[in-house]
């Protein structure tokens, strides 16, 4: 990381300038302490975003708990021993004269309710095993953008230590001419005006930069990085993005996949609550001894509960008002996922446009202009306030070029997790070497 280095001078409010710029170069340098020289691309912060993460971890808990739970679900009910003694004692002759009986029950279902609380079960295990999914969709879209962030805060913070040293530069060339009594001595506050406002921009752009690093590491559970952020436009596939059509997003999009696996479940639970209206019959058999005569003899027996009472109506109707809820939230969620691509698909091609105008046509003459400035300034044939402003432009262009690049990547990834993630998973699967 570069070094601020200012010159000392004797002209009043310079020096104290020089003071505060030094100042910042103790935080700088404890920073840079943390960070590598290793290069930290994107995948690589994807893929330690899923390492052992607490919320994808308990997801899977989930889902393998509700296939569990459909497993029983279809399970019948264990079989009944029983054991009966009756007429032992009083006037007869104890255990020897005790009647005895010994039968085994099944609970039978005749309305098939545990085939289709299996089905319903396994179901809710389905809608949890892509409500996983996208969890960790979402993680990934999180540490994307976080990446994001962190990379175009380090940038900014780049161009703004530039802009300091070129606004020292500057101040150098202003306070010769004053000197030499070729400018006012006017020119010489506005040289400190110019070092003061871009040190309290760099001051800004560290914080900033510091605080989006940490945020992204903070992700993985780490304190700080351990290396330099490379851009994070050199994995995205653009070009698949914008190719991206509405049906595309809508077929693979987790959310609504999720929905529908919930409106799958709702009409199993419908016609789960329709079979346990059919009530379920008992049936049974056994021994009986007679302790008087020491005969046995065997015996059948069946209960079949009559549904005068319960008929299970009302769990009915409240299955079918599930089921009806289930696809109304699948249809305002498709509608509002049409407009949230739309929105996504708009900021990516307006970042797309603004990337190229400023990369192939801002920036270059910007840049021209800021060096035929210099030096038309240096041998007097500009004013010091159109130098100025050139130079504010072409940083300006800088920074506005990061934004729209941050922006574009940010459109990207939106559009990406509408889709499912399929772009953010390939690159948290893939090494850089791969890459």
């Amino acid at each position: 990381m570069k070094r601020i280095s200012i010159a000392r001078r004797a002209q009043p409010g310079c020096g104290a300038m020089a003071l505060i710029i030094l100042a910042m170069a103790p935080i700088e340098r404890a920073f840079a302490q943390n960070i590598g020289d290793r290069t930290i691309y994107m995948s690589d912060a994807l893929a330690r975003a899923l390492d052992n993460n607490p919320a994808v971890s308990a997801s899977l808990a989930e889902v393998d708990a509700l296939n569990a739970d459909a497993a029983m679900a279809g399970r019948w009910d264990n079989p009944t021993l029983s054991a009966e003694v009756e007429d032992f004692g009083g006037d007869r002759n104890g255990w020897g004269d005790a009647d005895t009986t010994v039968s085994v029950s099944q609970v039978v279902p005749l309305g098939g309710d545990r085939r289709w609380a299996y089905r319903t079960e396994r179901a809710w295990a389905d809608a949890a095993a892509v409500e996983s999914a996208a969890i960790r969709a979402e993680l990934l879209a999180d540490t994307a953008r976080a990446h994001i962030d962190a990379y175009a805060a380090s940038e900014t913070y780049a161009v703004r230590l530039e802009l300091l040293e070129t606004a020292q530069r500057t101040a150098d060339a202003i306070n010769a001419r004053v000197d030499a009594g070729r400018a006012s001595p006017i020119e010489r506050r506005r040289a400190e005006v110019l070092i003061a406002r871009a040190s309290i921009a760099l001051s800004e752009a560290e914080r900033a930069r510091i605080g989006a690093i940490q945020s992204l590491a903070a992700i993985w559970g780490g304190a700080n990085l351990d290396g330099q952020l490379a851009s994070p436009l050199e994995g995205l596939n653009l070009d698949a993005i914008a190719s991206m059509s509405h049906d595309e997003v809508l077929s693979s999009n987790l959310q609504l996949a999720q929905l529908r696996a919930a409106s799958t479940a709702s009409g199993y639970q419908v016609r789960r609550e329709r079979a346990s209206a059919i009530p379920d019959v008992t049936i049974g058999a056994g021994a009986r001894r007679f302790g008087g005569s020491d005969e046995v003899a065997y015996l059948a027996t069946i209960e079949l509960p009559i549904p005068v009472i319960n008929q299970n109506r009302d769990g009915i109707r409240a299955a079918l008002s599930r089921e009806n809820g289930a696809r109304f939230d699948e249809e305002a969620t498709r509608r509002s996922l049409l407009r949230e691509f739309a929105q996504a698909a708009s900021r990516f091609a307006q970042s797309k446009v603004s990337v190229t105008q400023l990369e192939e046509s801002v920036l270059p003459a910007s840049r021209d202009a800021f060096s035929a400035a210099q030096e038309a300034y240096g041998e007097g044939a500009m004013d010091l306030l159109d130098l100025l402003d050139i130079q504010r432009t072409y940083f300006d262009v800088r920074i506005d070029l990061i934004a729209a690049r941050a922006a574009l990547a940010r459109a990207a990834i939106d559009i990406d997790l509408l889709a499912g993630a399929p772009s953010l998973s390939v690159m948290a699967s893939t090494t850089v070497e791969e890459g």
